[in-house]
């Protein structure tokens, strides 16, 4: 495969038409690419190791920032999008998201967004970044389990949502202490409506969180969560959260993309976070 049909092959994956601003080439020398060397979190010294071990190209989850600044609206309304999709009135959910998404943009403003591109063009190794991609096809598999789960059994519990995530074998396969765990709410607690919250360049703010939750949502499902969060979520007292845990959820979406190109007779390489 070209680093361009790699490309295309995720737009096509995902059924997107533009890629989003966190995710795209890094560099592309060119060449075919038939053997890949793939982590969530990837630096430097991994482009340098790909190099020596013969690796035509880097793929990372995480981005080192803005790739495609022409498409920096879409933060904004992916969130916003969320909002209305859990019940939250149009008027609230864009002050709500453009809030946060102003937040976002001013704390990227002094991101390094060229030494990985330098150092893989001198290296003349390629580059690609897919993150908010591998969110959304992790959402959306999560999302089909629950509804699922939700349709099957509405009075379904917290610990039958546990145990519907554990069916996923990158949770089971999560290390000690990265599992699906309840942060707010308890094992025996009626899950409610379940909403899984996996994109959209961080997790929701708490102000987020209570709208959603003032909407009708009884069980949110996310990544992760910052302890102001869990205590807001918490102090609120209408609502669950669940984290299913970060690098498994990364895992879970970054590793369709890898499956899609192995497909095409593209030789993958997991480390570094990939579950």
């Amino acid at each position: 495969m070209t680093v361009k049909e790699m490309y295309q092959a995720v737009l096509d994956l995902v059924g997107l038409e533009n890629m989003p601003e966190d995710s795209g080439i890094v560099y592309d020398n060119e060449k075919e690419v038939k053997r890949v060397l793939a982590g969530i979190d990837m630096d430097t010294t991994m482009l340098l190791l790909a190099k020596q071990l013969g690796f035509d190209c880097v793929a990372q989850h995480h981005p080192a920032g803005i790739l495609n600044p022409n498409t920096s609206e879409l933060f904004g309304r992916d969130h916003m999008k969320k909002l209305m999709e859990c019940g939250v009135p149009i008027n609230e959910a864009q002050k709500l998201a453009y809030e946060k998404d102003k937040k976002r943009r001013q704390g990227m403003h002094s991101r390094n967004r060229t030494q990985m591109r330098d150092v893989a063009k001198l290296l003349d190794i390629s580059d690609v970044a897919f993150h908010t991609p591998a969110d959304m096809l992790a959402e959306r598999a999560v999302q089909a389990k629950m509804d699922a789960l939700s349709q099957k059994n509405p009075r379904c519990t917290i610990q039958d949502v546990l145990d519907e995530l554990l069916t996923i074998r990158e949770y089971q396969d999560a290390l000690e202490g990265q599992q699906p765990e309840v942060w707010v709410g308890s094992k025996d607690s009626f899950a409610g409506r379940i909403y899984v919250e996996m994109y959209g360049v961080g997790a929701p703010s708490l102000e987020e969180y209570i709208a959603c939750s003032n909407a009708g949502i009884g069980t949110f499902i996310g990544m992760h969560a910052t302890p102001e969060v869990v205590e807001g979520v918490k102090k609120h007292g209408k609502s669950n959260l669940i984290i299913a845990g970060h690098m498994a959820s990364d895992s879970l979406g970054f590793n369709q993309i890898l499956d899609a190109w192995e497909a095409k007779g593209v030789e993958i390489v997991r480390i570094s976070g990939i579950v």
